[in-house]
């Protein structure tokens, strides 16, 4: 199973916080399919890749963490392919989703690391 793992420390207010990270997968071009005040699971859902190659990825929103209107949030991008390249499917997603919450304009990204 392909896993891959970013955390995200941004700036932004309490309120706007999910809307943002719902509107941010969906540009990624992926479609919400759970959701809570903490957490958010989205899916690929219209696709050329296998069924195996096919993603989810949820994201953690660290709630009991949040102060000065910054937020943690952990994103786990995976899959059922295994990643026997370095280029998989799975990890073009997790960059394309990387990259687009890095760029969010209405946050401001202060820390991001990444644990493959």
């Amino acid at each position: 199973m392909a896993r891959y793992t970013q955390n995200f420390l941004v700036e932004i207010t309490p309120e706007a916080l999910h809307s943002t990270i719902i509107e941010t997968l969906e540009a990624c071009r992926l479609v919400i399919t759970y959701e809570t005040d903490d957490y958010v699971i989205a899916q690929e859902i219209e696709t050329n890749a296998s069924f195996a190659k096919m993603v989810t990825v949820e994201v953690l929103i660290h709630r009991s963490e949040m102060e000065n209107n910054q937020a943690k949030l952990t994103s786990v991008t995976k899959n059922s392919e295994l990643p026997l390249r370095v280029n998989n499917h799975c990890q073009g997603i997790s960059d394309r989703v990387s990259k687009a919450f890095s760029e969010a304009p209405a946050w401001k990204l202060l820390e991001i690391t990444a644990g493959y």
